[in-house]
């Protein structure tokens, strides 16, 4: 009797197949949550630069971040 170590070819390309499969599943929902957050993160930017302009329209005398003594 011999005794058999060690996978098959195919054995292993069945694995790299699953394994591609399951990165590229991976990488689809990574790149909606990227694109959702990138979309989220512009409004969020819009409504704080509105935000700002407003305040800076009530007082005149403030200059932004800087602040002089």
């Amino acid at each position: 009797m011999r005794s058999v170590n060690g996978f098959t070819l195919i054995e292993l390309l069945v694995a790299v197949v699953a394994a591609s499969i399951v990165s590229l599943a991976a990488l689809q929902v990574y790149g909606g949550d990227h694109r959702l957050y990138l979309h989220l993160y512009g409004e969020y930017q819009k409504e704080t630069a509105a935000i700002l302009e407003e305040l800076r329209r009530i007082n005149p005398y403030c200059l932004g971040a800087r602040i002089k003594r």
